[in-house]
């Protein structure tokens, strides 16, 4: 048996120019993205690699690039098996170094989930299969070893994960064969803030003859400034989604935290209640565990239910939004919180408390990631109530083997490990800053000013 010790660790700075993609990827908060990444390669002595990404949206992926760097003295020199002995303990010696843990969550723990998910990579790839056939074949023990149950005793022991996957050996068979057949559901983001109309109509129409039957709209932008004009953006671009699909279709909408407190955001949404909308994402502050719970038992009446969880940095946080009945849908990130490890954790508190995983993958890369968590929460737990997020842009012409969607359901992939390989092309022109046409920071600022609703502040950003 090959040890595969890890002998490189090369981080690279990726941004794609979004912007010039007709207002793609734009959202209330974000209202210019340069969808970008801070790639992540382990190179053995075997020749295998490891490899993840995680996503940004422009500036600041040198500062994600340099935290990952800060881990690889922890990482080159040793070998896959020592994470795969013991996977639990690995992580936890990179998030609670007893140093650079003070840095705390975001950066630093995106960073830990850059290098762990790099290493579930090489592990997936020394076996010669997907990541979705790794993590589903995990015995139940494996799983509850690879997770740390330090802060999560008081909602979730490792006894009783360990039975709840026990008692589910059966299901996650018979789930795992239907969805190799069917495919996991997915839902369109094509209403991104400032797209134009005639755009969104034309690709929704076309998703919706391919099978798809759910799409999501953002809402709110400038809210906080002119609310009537606000309003009237969202009813239009809600509209057009309606006339573009059919009666059957699912509209999802989310607000990227713009909305304020729960009481401004339960009157704006009740003001949108007409569209029989599944949820409202990221009404609030995404750390906002009280008023999450106020926003769902306010929202309840009117049918709208409260997703929440890209931007949650921890387990902890994920903790308190479920066990508190904050969330209808678990909106888990591939690459916000620190790597499988974590997302076991936060899937099987999920399932604990009746709470469908809709993840998250609005941005480059991250719907190879969830994707395969999809599948790890669908064989274990079932399909009900779940979506998997889909951007029809960047995958053709970016990773060697990108998603397939058929028939409105992400197909499982067949290439090894999370699939996160780039066209060498691709790398070599948004590669930053080398890269003769990667993303322009100061075209983006002047971008963001120039949007209806842009708060007055921008005039600090020329």
């Amino acid at each position: 048996m090959q040890k595969h010790k890890i002998i490189s660790f090369e981080v690279i700075d990726l941004r794609y120019p979004t912007v010039r993609l007709g207002m793609a990827g734009s959202d209330p908060r974000h209202l210019a993205p340069n969808y970008s990444c801070a790639i992540t390669i382990l190179r053995t002595d075997t020749g295998l690699e490891g490899r993840s990404l995680v996503f940004t949206v422009g500036d600041g992926t040198q500062i994600q690039k340099a935290a990952i760097e800060a881990l690889q003295r922890f990482v080159v020199g040793r070998h896959l098996a020592d994470f795969q002995e013991e996977p639990g303990l690995f992580a936890q010696a990179l998030a609670e170094h007893h140093q650079l843990r003070w840095l705390a969550l975001g950066v630093y723990r995106m960073a830990v989930g850059g290098v762990i998910n790099a290493l579930w990579d090489l592990w997936a790839k020394s076996e010669g299969v997907p990541m979705w056939k790794l993590l589903t074949s995990l015995p139940p023990a494996k799983i509850v070893q690879s997770i740390d149950f330090h802060h999560l005793r008081d909602v979730l022991t490792e006894d009783e994960l360990l039975d709840m996957l026990q008692s589910r050996l059966g299901d996650r068979t018979a789930n795992l064969s239907r969805l190799q057949a069917d495919g996991v559901r997915v839902y369109s983001t094509a209403g991104w803030s400032g797209r134009p109309l005639d755009e969104v109509r034309s690709l929704c129409s076309g998703l919706y003859a391919a099978g798809t039957r759910a799409f999501k709209a953002k809402v709110g932008r400038g809210q906080q400034y002119d609310r009537a004009r606000a309003l009237d953006e969202d009813r239009r671009m809600l509209n057009t989604i309606r006339e573009a699909t059919g009666p059957d279709a699912l509209l999802l909408t989310d607000a990227n935290q713009n909305l304020g407190d729960w009481r401004n955001a339960a009157s704006y949404m009740t003001e949108l209640a007409e569209y029989k909308l599944l949820f409202i994402e990221e009404a609030i502050a995404y750390n906002d565990v009280l008023g999450h719970i106020e926003l769902r038992k306010a929202l309840a009446p009117v049918g709208i239910g409260v997703a929440g969880g890209e931007q949650a940095p921890d387990a902890v946080t994920f903790k308190q939004l479920l066990a508190g009945g904050g969330l209808t849908h678990c909106q888990i990130d591939g690459a916000r919180v620190g790597g499988v490890n974590e997302l076991f954790a936060i899937v099987a508190i999920a399932a604990k408390f009746g709470v469908p995983v809709c993840p998250h993958s609005g941005g480059i890369g991250l719907g190879q990631l969830v994707g395969a968590m999809s599948i790890f929460d669908q064989a274990w737990f079932g399909s009900d109530g779940r979506w998997l997020e889909y951007l029809e842009f960047l995958q053709a012409g970016v990773f060697v083997n990108p998603l397939q969607v058929t028939n409105g359901h992400w197909q499982l992939p067949s290439a090894n490990g999370w699939g996160l390989e780039m066209e060498d092309d691709f790398v070599a022109r948004y590669r930053y800053p080398e890269g003769p046409d990667t993303a322009d920071t100061l075209e983006a600022d002047r971008v963001a000013a120039a949007q209806p609703g842009a708060p007055p502040y921008v005039r600090f950003w020329a």
